[in-house]
């Protein structure tokens, strides 16, 4: 074998490791510094049929839509597509259900969630006080 053959079989070994390492870095990328994540919902108290803002953070990925769920199923207005001038993306929940609710958002393969408990409304149905709304929503030492 001549010289040059040697160099190009070395050049063509540093191009498959150099391949092989930036696979491993794609793949742990997800856990370090993920695409989507921080999933959160406004509010504590969770109540059947009062609406909420579900919000994740976009670090890397600006331009792939973001699949919000409820239990599996898509929440009303998902996908939501991210702005280039923003890393994070939001949408309104209405629980329908009381009972445990996993809120997944979802960019290609990756994804993070957040687990919130909803309890059936009480007293009145359509109080403002139920969802949070009414004075104590502006005030909030008069909630309780």
């Amino acid at each position: 074998m001549t010289a040059p053959h040697r160099h190009l079989r070395r050049a063509g070994f540093g191009v498959t490791a150099f391949g092989a390492m930036t696979a491993v870095a794609v793949l742990a990328a997800p856990h370090a510094s993920a695409w989507v994540g921080d999933v959160t919902v406004s509010g504590t108290k969770h109540t059947v049929g009062c609406t909420y803002t579900v919000t994740a953070r976009v670090d890397v990925d600006r331009l792939t839509e973001v699949k919000f769920t409820d239990n599996g199923e898509a929440i009303p207005g998902s996908p939501v597509k991210p702005s280039l001038t923003s890393n994070k993306v939001s949408l309104t929940w209405t629980p329908a259900t009381a009972g445990a609710h996993k809120l997944e958002a979802r960019q290609l393969l990756i994804s993070d969630s957040v687990t919130v408990n909803v309890v059936e409304r009480g007293g009145s149905t359509g109080s403002a006080g139920a969802c949070g709304g009414g004075l104590g929503g502006l005030l909030p030492g008069l909630s309780g």
